[in-house]
């Protein structure tokens, strides 16, 4: 294509991706009121429900959805069932699988109390209007502080070993999650996610370098100025700038209603060990719109960040973020990365390059059926001062793109199925990825209460093509405190360059149970029937909440 051709089609694209976020943007005119995403932990597993706990169920509604973070992006997981004051009932959409202690998100809704307590509803006498609840929640909000605790903490052991001469393995990590809301009824509070991994044979690693070991994904103090504006100090990923990752730092915000903004001023962590590296100095700002409805909501930001290297620019860039369900029934999100800054035979450059763009969209045409798709767009990102004597082999143009449909029928009571597919590909690529994967659950198989699965995978890369058959059974016991599950899968895999294609048998068992109040024991054993090269692995966790 002749260079000035491709100048004007580069500047066009440009224009159309700024166009359509900024025309996003402005639809946000027709949500409603505000909300906030809560966050909440999964408490316990039965055999059909999944249980999340939460310091309020306010703004929750039967029918919800909740939601976990996957590559800083919302994915819907679960339906609610039923609530209490700090825990809901849940049902999983599709396949996805959960552990205790797994952060679930909620979009909680922000309700007018002024509103609320000077107006009755439509459908409300004044009498309802002013009942004693409401009165309640009055006296409540003059000690908005209140102390509350939190958390978790684990020991969980991963061995492999086997009959042949390979070496055997053990990797013990132990887990801290504490956090403490609105410290000695004060506008302080803490919080933290540490885990420390010990892997035999590799102390020697952990004494050169403890964070070799040590991973903090999460570790400071908050401070609430008042509901609307906080200040936080330490190490934390900003829900609003989620795709940078965790900031080292000073992170505020400040909410005028419907509109926020904010800022961290910072460092990223060392890009090998996941330690603090204060030389990687990071600052930026960003501002945001959040609306929601009883039905509607919408959530727009923009970011501009500046990551540097021993004080030089490493990169520049801007991100858009979009989620909302304006139409009935249609869930979107949109993400979208504009790199403005690069170097090129040694000259800086401020120009706009898109380096990732993502879109997802769910759509429940009815109550029984849900179906999705996503694109995702991406090229390589590029640290100019960081990767610097490798930028010949980082720098391409060309981007490695990727589709995927899933839809799951709730056909009867208790019975499932679903199918989830994949296509990733570059021009370059000889062969496409390519994935499929199809389920049928029966919740309550013969009126056992046990729940089965029959499950298939089909992948095909430039490396292999294989199938993976399962089947899955579970059951809950003890009033659902214990679940026992087996599962049986049936590997096949042509290897490129292979002489043999790869068979394997494996079955496993896992028994789940809360020993005392809080306090889980998680066991779970693998093994294949290969007569001559059988492999074992053993997975054992404890845990307790408070």
């Amino acid at each position: 294509m002749d260079p000035g051709a491709e100048n004007i089609l580069e500047n066009k694209m440009k224009i159309i991706f700024i166009l359509g976020f900024v025309c996003v943007w402005s639809l946000s005119l027709n949500a409603q009121a505000p909300s906030e995403n809560a966050e909440g932990v999964v408490s316990f597993l039965s055999s059909q429900n999944t249980y999340v706990k939460y310091k309020s169920t306010a703004g929750l509604l039967i029918g919800d959805t909740l939601y976990t973070s996957s590559n800083s992006q919302l994915i819907p997981a679960l339906i609610i069932k039923n609530l209490s004051s700090s825990s809901v009932v849940c049902s999983t959409i599709g396949s996805v699988k959960f552990n205790v202690n797994d952060k679930i998100i909620a979009k909680r809704r922000l309700e007018n109390k002024k509103a609320e307590e000077t107006k009755p509803t439509k459908n409300e006498s004044f009498t309802d209007a002013i009942d004693t609840n409401k009165v309640t929640e009055k006296v409540k909000l003059k000690t908005p502080f209140k102390q509350n605790i939190s958390g978790g903490i684990s020991i969980s052991s991963f061995s492999n070993f086997s009959k042949t001469s390979a070496h055997k393995s053990q990797v013990i990590n132990y887990s801290l999650a504490f956090n403490v809301n609105s410290i000695a009824n004060s506008k302080f509070s803490f919080e933290s996610n540490i885990l420390f991994r010990q892997e035999d044979g590799q102390w020697s690693n952990t004494q050169k370098n403890i964070f070799n070991s040590l991973k903090i994904y999460n570790l400071g103090f908050n401070y609430e100025f008042s509901k609307n504006s906080y200040v936080f100090l330490g190490r934390k990923i900003n829900p609003n700038m989620a795709n940078i990752g965790v900031i080292d730092g000073l992170q505020v915000e400040k909410s005028f209603k419907n509109l926020y903004i904010g800022g961290i001023l910072g460092s990223r962590p060392h890009y090998l060990d996941y330690g603090y590296n204060f030389n990687l100095l990071q600052y930026g700002a960003y501002i945001g719109l959040n609306l929601q409805g009883a039905k509607r909501n919408m959530q727009n930001s923009i970011a501009i960040l500046e990551q540097t290297n021993n004080s030089k620019t490493d990169r520049r860039f801007l991100s858009f973020q979009h989620s909302s369900s304006l139409i009935k029934n249609i869930q979107m999100f949109y993400t979208l990365e504009l790199d403005l800054y690069k170097v090129v035979n040694e000259h800086k450059q401020n120009t706009v390059t898109m380096t990732n763009t993502y879109f997802s969209l769910r759509y429940r045409p009815f109550r029984r059926l849900t179906l999705s798709g996503t694109y995702d767009s991406r090229k390589n990102i590029v640290y100019y001062e960081t990767y610097k004597n490798y930028l010949n082999t980082l720098i391409e143009s060309e981007a490695r793109q990727g589709y995927g449909i899933q839809a799951n029928l709730n056909i009867a009571k208790n019975i499932y199925i679903g199918i989830k597919g994949g296509y990733r590909f570059q021009k370059k690529d000889q062969t496409p990825t390519r994935n499929a994967y199809m389920f049928f659950t029966h919740n309550n198989l013969f009126k056992s209460q046990i729940s089965t699965t029959l499950s298939a995978t089909l992948l095909e890369t430039v490396y292999l093509k294989g199938n993976v058959y399962s089947l899955r059974l579970s059951r809950g016991f003890i009033s659902e405190r214990m679940n026992l599950g087996l599962g049986y899968s049936y590997v096949s895999y042509n290897i490129l360059h292979a002489e043999l294609p790869l068979i394997q048998h494996i079955a496993d068992v896992n028994i789940s149970t809360e020993i005392i109040r809080k306090l889980y024991l998680s066991i779970n054993f693998e093994s294949d029937f290969e007569k001559s090269n059988q492999f074992h692995k053993l997975y054992l966790q404890l845990r307790k909440r408070f």
